[in-house]
């Protein structure tokens, strides 16, 4: 008796593993209720392998009493996600002025039916995310996502005076393809707020006219010669929509090249080997004397931007690794995303991820995994004596004994031991981040860009003085969710409990079963 009253108390834990499954499977049966069956499979037949991408990632957050994750740490997860697998930054997935937990992840479920995105906000809300539905919610985006494109492509039909359910030439499906692309990459805000759901066929000669001086345009016309050559016949809306997602995916590839290009030409202008920061004066030198379009974004447009050290201000510097995800580095604009260079700093955390597995380490842990990392990252040194091993230690003694990994204390610490490659974290409300478009239209059409006068005397009034290492550094500590379910210990606290509550009744029950048994005892003895 005792036994089975013992094991229907450590039933709980299974009993959450079976309600996950049934809710994963509910929200696969009012995706198909809302988007439809066909919705559905494409989703359902996704979500495996997004599972497999997330996994690492999911199994390191911190989650909630019940092993899941709340709204804040979903929107983190999603962010980081789709940055890696299509170098799309999600725009209803970044953190609202540095803050992720502003709001629900759903937010970028655009247009999908309220009934849908109060499935998954109830879930958020009562229990949280496990893995499988945290990959259906994943998928769903990314479907979205490409339903969007799919109108686009159907605008481009349009434009050129076809239907979508024709089939079309080679060469009549390459026409409406290039307009696709031409408009995916230009944007079409120029042309109105409704340009993203009806083009004219001026527009889309405006945009092929202005695509030509895009300096990888060859190269994104003959992806598309490429992907279509596989195909003997007509090509119908389906055909075309699938050769634009692989030459999108393909496109994203081809600006992490410009990305790079752009990268190490700021590297060959450090202050000093492996600082991760360039002199404001060296940074604009480029184009004063040489007269090249690129390194020309205003101060004010930087430092919006959070790319500026202003740590000594009579020596400001660029941060490399905060320039290279600004706004002026993305490309391809849909209302859902845009394309923008890859954060390196993202694979190293995937790889401390997978080998830590836990939300929270030892700053020995830590240092031992970080050390382990792919040699020529860094020329910092990660010794037990060092700078950076003290600085972590003051993170864990902050958090009494144990570095949280998803919170600014260690992304500060990821960006000293990393400058080249890891974001300086700004404290939640100190930047204010616009895209370029958003910057502009507050202030001017040219806001974003300094004057050839305003650059040299920046040039010119900036001092040449080394700054200390260390310099941005602030005890400032933000989890990523404030609630307080990011407690590093919250899986073996939540275990704690309960367990403390089965040893409580078990030890109750054994003295009730003792008084019983003694008692008959007693009577046969007597």
């Amino acid at each position: 008796m005792f036994a089975r009253l013992l094991l229907l108390l450590l039933v709980p834990a299974d009993a959450r593993r079976v309600r996950a499954g049934h809710s994963g499977r509910a929200i696969l049966l009012e995706i198909e209720d809302t988007l439809g069956n066909e919705q559905r499979e494409a989703i359902a037949s996704r979500a495996p392998q997004m599972e497999e991408l997330l996994k690492h990632t999911y199994m390191a957050l911190p989650k909630n009493n019940r092993g899941a994750i709340g709204a804040s740490i979903a929107n983190y997860a999603l962010h980081r996600l789709f940055l890696q697998l299509h170098s799309w930054q999600m725009k209803d997935l970044q953190p609202t002025q540095g803050a992720w937990h502003e709001h629900s992840p759903t937010a970028a479920l655009k247009h999908a039916p309220q009934k849908l995105l109060d499935v998954f906000d109830e879930r958020l809300n009562n229990f949280g995310l496990d893995l499988h539905e945290l990959s259906v919610l994943a998928a769903t985006i990314e479907r979205l996502v490409r339903d969007e494109a799919d109108m686009l492509l159907n605008v481009s039909f349009k434009a050129l005076g076809f239907y979508s359910a024709q089939k079309l030439s080679a060469s009549h499906a390459m026409n409406v393809m290039e307009a696709y692309m031409a408009s995916y990459i230009l944007g079409t805000d120029s042309f109105g707020e409704e340009a993203h759901r009806e083009l004219s066929e001026e527009n889309v000669r405006v945009l092929l006219k202005n695509i030509g001086s895009y300096p990888r345009w060859d190269e994104v016309k003959g992806l598309l010669q490429d992907f279509s050559s596989k195909n003997d016949a007509d090509l119908d809306l389906s055909t075309m929509s699938n050769i634009l997602l692989q030459t999108t995916d393909r496109f994203a590839q081809l600006e992490e090249g410009e990305c790079q290009v752009l990268k190490n030409q700021l590297l060959t202008m450090e202050d000093r080997p492996g600082s991760g920061r360039v002199l404001l004066s060296d940074f604009y030198r480029p184009a004063l004397h040489q007269g090249t379009l690129e390194f020309t974004e205003s101060l004010d447009f930087l430092r919006q931007q959070g790319a500026i050290d202003e740590s000594d201000p009579q020596s400001i510097r660029v941060i490399v690794p905060n320039y290279m995800m600004a706004d002026s580095n993305c490309l391809a604009s849909s209302e859902y995303f845009s394309v923008c260079c890859a954060d390196p700093c993202e694979e190293l955390m995937d790889q401390l991820e997978a080998s830590l597995a836990a939300p929270s380490a030892s700053p020995e842990s830590l240092l031992d995994a970080a050390s382990a990392l792919p040699l020529g990252l860094t020329n910092r040194s990660f010794a037990a004596e060092g700078e950076l091993s003290a600085r972590l230690h003051e993170v864990a003694d902050h958090h009494g004994g144990e570095v949280p990994l998803h919170g600014r204390l260690f992304a500060q610490w990821m960006h000293y031991a990393f400058p080249r490659h890891c974001p300086f974290p700004h404290v939640s409300g100190t930047t204010k981040r616009q895209s370029l478009t958003q910057f502009q239209a507050e202030r001017h059409e040219r806001a974003a860009f300094a004057e050839y006068k305003e650059m040299r005397e920046l040039s010119e009034t900036q001092d040449t003085r080394e700054v200390k290492d260390f310099s941005m550094w602030s005890e400032d500590e933000e989890l990523i969710d404030p609630s307080g379910n990011l407690n590093s210990n919250s899986d073996r606290s939540f275990w704690h409990l309960p367990m403390l509550l089965v040893l409580g009744t078990a030890a109750t029950l054994l003295k009730f079963v003792g008084r019983s048994s003694g008692s008959v005892d007693h009577q046969k003895m007597v």
